[in-house]
C-alpha cells in the first residue's frame, strides 16, 4: 500500500527550520512561510517550494524520495541609514542557514523516519523585486515506511 508522507515531511521540514536558533537569528520564525506568502512580506523572509515524490517500493517496505527547494529573499542590510551587508551577501548567508539547519536532520514519521540532505544553492538576483536577492536552497529527501 503506497504511504504518501508529502505533509508530514513539508510540516516537519518547516518545524525543522523555524526550531534552527542560528537561522532565525538572521529570519524570525514568523517569517519561514510554507509555499503561501503574505501579499507584501517584510524582508527578509523564507518561503518553501513545492516538494515533488518519486515512489520507493520494495517487499515490505514503503516510501519515497522527495526533492524540494527553500527560497530565501533578502535585501540590503541597514543599520542607521548604512548598508551594512549587501542583499546579495545577506541572501547567501541565510541560504548557508538554511543548509545548515535542515541538511542531515531526521523528520519521524507516523510509519517510518526521513532524512534530508542538502542538495546544493544557486544565488540570483531577484527578477520581480528591484535590490532583491533570492537564495534557492535544494534539499533530497529519502524515507523508508511500512
Amino acid at each position: 500500500m503506497a504511504i504518501d508522507s508529502t505533509i508530514a515531511i513539508r510540516r516537519g521540514m518547516l518545524a525543522i527550520a523555524k526550531a534552527d536558533a542560528a537561522l532565525v537569528a538572521i529570519v524570525p520564525a514568523a517569517r519561514i512561510y510554507p509555499q503561501t506568502t503574505p501579499a507584501l512580506p517584510a524582508f527578509p523572509f523564507i518561503r518553501a517550494g513545492a516538494l515533488s515524490v518519486i515512489p520507493v517500493r520494495g517487499a515490505c517496505l514503503d516510501g519515497g524520495n522527495w526533492i524540494f527547494a527553500m527560497h530565501a529573499f533578502a535585501k540590503d542590510r541597514q543599520v542607521s541609514g548604512q548598508i551594512v551587508e549587501t542583499a546579495e551577501d545577506y541572501a547567501g548567508r541565510i541560504g548557508a542557514a538554511l543548509a545548515a539547519a535542515l541538511d542531515r536532520h531526521v523528520i519521524e514519521l507516523s510509519a517510518g523516519r526521513a532524512t534530508i540532505r542538502w542538495d546544493g544553492s544557486q544565488l540570483l538576483m531577484d527578477p520581480d523585486e528591484g535590490g532583491c536577492f533570492h537564495a534557492v536552497v535544494n534539499f533530497r529527501v529519502r524515507a523508508i515506511t511500512g
